[in-house]
């Protein structure tokens, strides 16, 4: 268990942590964890406020209901993490966090917070983000008062119940990616590609998929009257009997 004296001296050396257990009793207000590196560390500190961690890496921590308020996570590396503390049944909170270009891979973010982050060219790899909640957060970036460009990269994640209400997708890439009961209402996924996804009962409400591509995904229970809209949405040929069932069309061999 470290002590304030001995993170700050360690901040001001080789800004490297293996096998250290921060704990409330420090404080993180304000202090420079940039480009610190972090190891099989676990963190049990209810509240962070204010921390700059860009560019820091963690590598195989575990974060016990930990919130983040206001932190600076731009171009910081997430590997073999955990945010879900299984025996409390709660996840994390990251709460008007900059993740821009943040790298995440075989992270555990189950029940997760991230409540209106910047997560714009965030890539997540084999993660889990099951009952994660983004309501709020964007993935957009305004280049000048008419360009927005929207960017983010999710291979091989869960998103099963996750919560996408409102949020803008569009342009992003959700490959190979679970949906189970995931809510879209509102959300935005317009030109989107989520090839070889899994669909399932996902919520569609009001959902626009203007031009996304869904070649070779699972789309069990998408309703396209739900959508608001689809136009050039590209689909397999084998899912046209999927989706034209759910409009009532059943559609029989010549």
């Amino acid at each position: 268990m470290l002590t304030q004296g001995e993170v700050e001296a360690a901040l001001a050396g080789k800004r490297r942590f293996t096998g250290a257990a921060f704990t409330v009793a420090l404080d993180f207000e304000d202090l420079d964890c940039g480009e610190a590196q972090f190891e099989d560390c676990i963190f049990d500190a209810p509240a962070l406020h204010g921390t700059n961690f860009a560019g820091a890496a963690f590598v195989n921590c575990r974060f016990s209901r930990v919130r983040f308020a206001n932190c600076n996570f731009v171009g910081a590396e997430f590997r073999r993490c955990v945010f879900f503390d299984a025996g409390a049944k709660a996840g994390c909170t990251f709460a008007f966090c900059d993740m821009r270009e943040s790298v995440l891979t075989d992270c555990n973010f189950t029940d997760t917070a991230f409540d209106r982050c910047d997560l714009h060219a965030a890539n997540g790899t084999g993660c889990s983000f099951r009952g994660a909640k983004l309501k709020g957060s964007r993935f957009d970036k305004a280049l000048s008062r008419k360009v927005i460009v929207t960017k983010a990269n999710f291979t091989r994640c869960n998103f099963s119940f996750a919560d996408f209400s409102n949020v803008s997708l569009r342009t992003c890439e959700l490959v190979e990616c679970k949906f189970a009961e995931t809510l879209f209402w509102d959300a935005d996924l317009t030109e989107a590609v989520l090839r070889g996804s899994t669909i399932d009962r996902a919520e569609w409400d009001r959902a626009r998929l203007r031009g996304a591509d869904l070649r070779g995904a699972s789309i069990a229970g998408l309703n396209l009257a739900l959508l608001a809209d689809y136009a050039g949405m590209k689909i397999s040929g084998s899912q046209q009997h999927e989706l034209l069932r759910e409009i009532g069309i059943d559609v029989e061999p010549d």
